[in-house]
């Protein structure tokens, strides 16, 4: 049984996602680059999100990637996620093809 908000509304459950990755740029040098790590907490993609997904990354990859994020992410992180995401263009795509792979996607079958 799924459990329910104060107003009655289903609830979601959210997981932390990270990922980290060294900011050539951010460092003191170019000798030193600085590491960033960045969590944020999405819930569990719907059929219907999957499929819009889907539908529109053959014309936009980036931007359904982009759309999905904004769809899941936890509320108190949505501020902080987009901020990161105009810092950081590609953690859009790699946010999301984790996410994607919790739910049974991937290219990767049979290699």
């Amino acid at each position: 049984m799924s459990q329910t908000n104060e107003n009655g509304i289903p609830s979601r459950k959210y997981v932390p996602f990270s990922h980290s990755f060294e900011d050539p740029w951010a460092g003191e040098s170019a000798d030193e680059p600085g590491s960033v790590t960045l969590t944020f907490r999405f819930a569990k993609p719907t059929k219907v999100q999957i499929q819009r997904l889907q539908d529109k990354a053959v014309k936009n990859a980036a931007q359904a990637a982009k759309n999905l994020l904004l769809d899941i992410v936890h509320p108190d992180d949505k501020a902080a996620f987009t901020a990161s995401m105009e810092e950081y263009p590609g953690i859009a795509s790699t946010f999301a093809s984790s996410i994607i792979k919790g739910v049974g996607i991937s290219a990767e079958l049979g290699n």
